[in-house]
């Protein structure tokens, strides 16, 4: 499936824009601040329901307005049926998201709408703590499969009601013994579904461990492949974590008490990356971190193109300024057949190489979109929305 249109009304610096996207690759040229990477962001933000740079809603807003729209048409690859998808903020009321046109939750764009994002700071995967890596593992296990996003967030349901009991305001109302009692079914529940996660997650990161050592046999020289291990928050022998998740947690009773939260399980997970037997995350030098990091992204590209058939929108935010030239040439050359590709940077110099390779350009300044061809951000709306 690829983007045929992308429409903005109060998002960052764009007040509207009425974007006409041929088939083929993509490249916004401008300088910082112009309003590349909030095209990028926008299609994130269609493809997860959240944007890639910001944890809240509000900074997408326009100054000055008190909301946004991003809309976007969608053509299969072979004909066949459109998708038109919306998301839609206004301040003070729950987001809203419709797929052609009717009423959808967020979680749904994460089945309609497949992107993969790259960016200089995704070096944050290997060189800061756990949840970063968590955080994206989630991503992937939610992009391949609904179920993988239910069990996540019954698993967070269950930990919260488990972390409430663990309180001394609850402990002091109900005694110790009371508030044991009453953790007893959130032990049991955050025990099932805990490990249903721990399980999948750790097939998860046995897929993206193949597939990164593959990408990566030759990109480091002597150092070999990048390696990706699981490091589970309960260790386990067997193919059955749950006895050992529940000996855990009565193990670790008296120590939860004392902080007031759930210490052990999937909640506390990390995936650990060598190079050469050694972490990455201590010993690996800023470029082959930050090489590390683009490889993980395109590891899962892979693993979305192979589960689901067909490649995932690609979007691609100023790698050029961390990547030397050919290793930008080698980047290129992966990524240019797994699908529509989405690139922005302000380095003019690659103008006329990514002319060469076919790239659609659209040069951006101050929230309009001009292409080389056409005034873009003057087309009527679209029948997106």
């Amino acid at each position: 499936m690829r983007l045929a249109h992308l429409s903005l009304t109060s998002f960052r610096n764009y007040e509207s824009l009425e974007l006409a996207l041929d088939p083929g690759h993509h490249l916004f040229l401008g300088g910082n601040g112009e309003g590349k990477t909030n095209i990028l962001e926008a299609i994130h933000l269609l493809g997860t329901g959240s944007s890639q740079r910001a944890s809240r809603d509000q900074p997408m807003i326009r100054h000055g307005e008190r909301g946004f729209r991003v809309g976007a048409r969608l053509e299969p690859d072979t004909p066949g049926h459109a998708l038109r998808v919306e998301v839609i903020v206004d301040e003070g009321e729950p987001k809203r998201v419709l797929l052609d046109r009717e009423p959808a939750r967020a979680s749904d764009l994460l089945a309609a709408i497949k992107v993969v994002s790259f960016a200089p700071s995704d070096v944050e995967l290997v060189q800061e703590g756990a949840r970063s890596r968590r955080k994206f593992l989630d991503l992937i296990g939610c992009q391949l499969s609904p179920e993988y996003l239910q069990l996540l967030r019954e698993y967070q349901r269950a930990l919260k009601q488990r972390n409430e009991t663990l309180l001394r305001s609850f402990m002091s109302a109900r005694g110790r013994d009371g508030a044991a009692r009453a953790r007893e079914p959130w032990d049991d529940l955050v025990v099932q579904l805990g490990s249903e996660l721990l399980m999948r997650r750790r097939e998860l990161i046995e897929q993206l461990a193949e597939t990164i050592a593959v990408i990566t046999r030759d990109a480091f020289g002597g150092a070999g492949p990048v390696g990706a291990s699981y490091q589970p928050g309960v260790r386990w022998d067997g193919d059955d974590p749950k006895p050992a998740f529940a000996a855990t947690l009565a193990r670790t009773v008296t120590k939860d008490e004392a902080v007031g939260y759930t210490t052990a399980g999937p909640h506390t997970d990390d995936m650990l990356l060598e190079l050469g037997g050694r972490e990455l995350r201590r010993f690996g030098s800023l470029g082959q971190q930050q090489l590390s990091a683009m490889f993980l992204k395109l590891s899962q590209a892979d693993l979305v193109r192979t589960a689901m058939g067909a490649p995932p929108l690609l979007l691609v935010d100023e790698m050029f300024a961390i990547l030397d030239r050919r290793a930008a040439e080698e980047f290129l050359a992966r990524v240019e057949g797994e699908g529509q590709i989405f690139l922005a940077t302000a380095q003019e110099g690659w103008l006329g190489e990514l002319r060469e390779r076919r790239f659609h350009v659209h040069q951006v300044r101050t929230g309009t979109v001009r292409s080389e061809m056409t005034e873009t951000s003057a087309l009527p709306p679209d029948a997106s929305g």
